[in-house]
């Protein structure tokens, strides 16, 4: 016999998973043209692996830390290549970190290898080419995509430290090319090719982050300026779910670099960046609330207005998990 209810909702048995994150094609400006500047929130200015973004940035790379992506003819003997995603940040597989005239012709400083663990234990997915030519190698080992998260961090460090070691070795150059006359010696900032086996996921997946971390860029139009210029890159969910988790890490970085620098010089707040560690007797620092501080803020919170949860549910119809079967 049939039973009197049905189901109201359809069911589902699998575990529940995140909402899709759908990257939409580019917005065209005025001209037509994909609008994918790159362009720095000032206020956003904050300190990520050491360095102040804006300022490092525009000093180690002489100025040429902006660029302007535009949608380029894609041609499918190009994933087999490397492509310029910053003046400074190459993406591509590993048979662009085997090719030694991409690597001079670039000139190329640094080569960055993310690879699998499994990889690394088998000596796989090196760059012999770039050691003979003298360039620096790093390798981000991970055992699965999720680790991904935990490598970023490192991975900018070494990015930007290469970058300005680079710039300190250029600047020595410089000066003892001026003390024998030479003034119009031309810069040479630091180039750094990130790789791994096919170009198009972790490799691609790190230079997304970085373009986030080091420009305050969201996450969406990170994926498209890298998928502007390489068009062969491949973000599953898992991977894009990655990067909006590191996403809401760096906004609360940012966040907390901003609340501080709120105090600075306020009574009971952060001592001033230019006073003295020496000097530091504890009265510069913020204190912390005590228990009784926290437990009085809750009571008001909970005391003082009994409502205030009431306003997300006055719009919100009852569903029931059951309706009624028609009756013929």
């Amino acid at each position: 016999m049939a039973k009197p209810h049905a189901p109201a909702q359809i069911w589902s048995f699998r575990v529940p998973s995140p909402p899709r994150i759908i990257v939409p094609p580019p917005a065209l400006n005025s001209y037509g043209v994909p609008d994918l500047h790159i362009v720095q929130d000032a206020s956003y200015d904050f300190e990520s692996s050491g360095f102040k973004n804006a300022e490092f940035l525009q000093t180690v790379t002489y100025g040429n830390f902006m660029t302007i992506n535009n949608m380029l003819e894609w041609k499918y003997e190009q994933r087999r290549m490397a492509q310029q995603i910053l003046p400074f940040l190459y993406l591509g597989p590993m048979s662009a970190a085997k090719d030694r005239n991409f690597l001079q012709g670039e000139g190329i400083t640094m080569v960055i290898a993310v690879r699998n663990t499994m990889s690394a234990q088998a000596k796989l997915l090196g760059s012999k080419a770039a050691q003979e030519l003298g360039i620096d190698t790093k390798m981000i080992d991970v055992a699965g995509n999720q680790e991904l998260i935990a490598a970023f961090p490192r991975a900018i460090e070494a990015i930007n430290s290469h970058l300005s070691a680079m710039y300190q070795q250029d600047q020595v150059r410089r000066a003892q090319a001026a003390a024998i006359g030479q003034d119009h010696l031309q810069s040479t900032p630091g180039k750094v090719l990130v790789f791994c086996e096919s170009g198009n996921e972790r490799s691609a997946t790190l230079v997304t982050a970085y373009i986030m971390a080091m420009y305050a860029t969201d996450l969406i139009k990170a994926i498209q300026i890298v998928q502007a210029q390489r068009f062969a890159v491949a973000f599953d969910d898992s991977l894009r779910n990655l990067l909006s988790t590191y996403e809401i890490i760096l906004k609360a970085k940012r966040d907390v670099v901003q609340a501080d620098n709120g105090f600075v010089g306020v009574p009971g707040g952060i001592k001033d960046a230019g006073a003295s560690i020496g000097n530091d007797t504890g009265a510069g620092k913020r204190s912390k609330r005590t228990f009784d501080d926290t437990y009085d803020d809750d009571m008001e919170i909970d005391g003082g207005n009994v409502h205030l949860d009431y306003g997300k549910f006055e719009m919100r119809d009852g569903s029931a998990p059951f309706q009624d079967r028609p009756t013929f």
